[in-house]
């Protein structure tokens, strides 16, 4: 979507983001990306803390800060100052949404929180993305993604059984945060056609990650004891996992029965649908690591292309482990739109993940590259309000940050 772009589903909702890192724009970006109008709150002089992590795109633009912040405007303001917080607060009064991840607290002491803008804004939904959540004993701790993988179960289960646990190779925390203060968002619009009210939407790493381990848990809670590391296969279903073929890594994922006999015609070892040892998932699970060593051997002996041809042939769901520049080739992921590029003005061209989620109504045909520190801000002011002389003002007094090619120019 572009700033213009009236055809979005979110078209006609503003947005302030007072957000940095991961979690809390990446929520930015799921709305941005889908027709609203995105003004990202930076610290000026410095921007988001991302804009700082490498790698970079020609030397100009991380590319951690890119994958998150596209199709946004950024307005840099020095929230230290009174001027500054009033900015914020007339931004407040006419948005639909404020999203923020920082610490509990920070924006209530800035006079920023909820409690203070709903009074100018009933109609606010004040989105608080923390680590631990906004209450409970640990509600003040710092805490990010890796920190939350470890505290919440799920670096316990990754990795291999006779391996240290190890980090998921995806910010999972962080975007599954994201993600749930998207869905949360969303309700509380539902909930204001209703009532005409706004709300306090409170999500967290924390919670997010025991919500998508739920059926850890349920397993948990029935068995009484806690699932174990697997390395790349499923908790019960075997097999569901990754093999060494003779030429590279595969991935084998039988959960029903049909599909377990897929894989036993595949391998020449039809017998084994009947094999005491092996005839039901249950007997399956028991037998697990025998099993998987006799069906490691197996597909040692032959090329990954040859178990392709023969388990898509019994219907069995299957796939090469790819690496992620195979998959930036792949033709369904390209067919899909799943790649796009834009153009930045530093930087030049920047190729990054495109948009999930299609609909037959509206349109996603351009996406807006990351913006520049206080690209929009002297826009955004004047859409509040404030005449060029008072915008200069702030910009002198260093209230309010602009590109240094805007600050040459004036």
């Amino acid at each position: 979507m572009t700033e213009t772009d009236d055809n979005g589903p979110l078209s006609g909702l503003k947005v302030i983001e007072v957000a940095l890192a991961m979690a809390g724009p990446y929520c930015g970006l799921m709305l941005a990306d889908y027709g609203a109008e995105v003004i990202k709150v930076e610290r000026e002089g410095r921007g988001d803390e991302s804009r700082h992590w490498p790698p970079y795109f020609n030397d100009k633009v991380s590319h951690y800060f890119a994958a998150v912040n596209r199709n946004k405007k950024s307005i840099a303001v020095d929230l230290k100052s009174p001027e500054g917080i009033e900015v914020i607060r007339k931004l407040a009064k006419e948005s639909d949404i404020l999203l923020d991840n920082f610490r509990i607290g920070v924006l209530d002491r800035l006079g920023l929180g909820y409690d203070e803008l709903k009074k100018i804004n009933p109609r606010l939904i004040y989105c608080s993305i923390s680590g631990f959540g906004a209450t409970g004993p640990r509600k003040d701790e710092r805490a990010n993604d890796a920190i939350m993988q470890a505290y919440s179960g799920g670096m316990n289960l990754t990795g291999y059984p006779d391996q240290p646990p190890a980090k998921m190779g995806i910010s999972v925390a962080d975007i599954g945060a994201g993600m749930f203060g998207t869905i949360g968002i969303l309700m509380a619009l539902e909930a204001r056609h209703r009532t005409g009210k706004g709300q306090r939407v409170d999500t967290s790493l924390l919670e997010g990650q025991v919500a998508m381990m739920a059926n850890h848990y349920t397993s948990f809670f029935s068995r009484g004891t806690p699932p174990t590391r697997k390395g790349s296969s499923g908790q019960g279903m075997v097999p569901y996992q990754a093999f060494l073929a003779k030429d590279d890594w595969m991935a084998v994922a039988s959960f029903t029965e049909v599909m377990w006999a897929g894989v036993c015609r595949a391998i020449e070892k039809s017998e084994w649908t009947e094999h005491e040892r092996y005839c039901n998932a249950n007997k399956r699970y028991e037998n697990r690591d025998e099993l998987i060593g006799k069906l490691s051997d197996i597909f040692a002996g032959e090329n990954v292309a040859h178990w392709e041809e023969r388990m898509y042939a019994e219907g069995v769901p299957f796939t090469r482990v790819n690496s992620i520049d195979r998959v930036a080739e792949e033709e369904q992921v390209l067919a899909r739109d799943m790649i796009r590029t834009v153009t930045h003005p530093e930087a030049g061209e920047l190729k990054m993940a495109g948009l999930p989620i299609k609909f037959s109504d509206t349109s996603d045909d351009s996406i807006a590259a990351p913006p520049l520190l206080g690209q929009d801000s002297t826009e955004v002011l004047t859409s509040l309000g404030y005449d060029q002389a008072a915008i200069d003002k702030l910009i002198k007094d260093g209230v309010i940050g602009v590109p240094s090619t805007d600050k040459a120019a004036g």
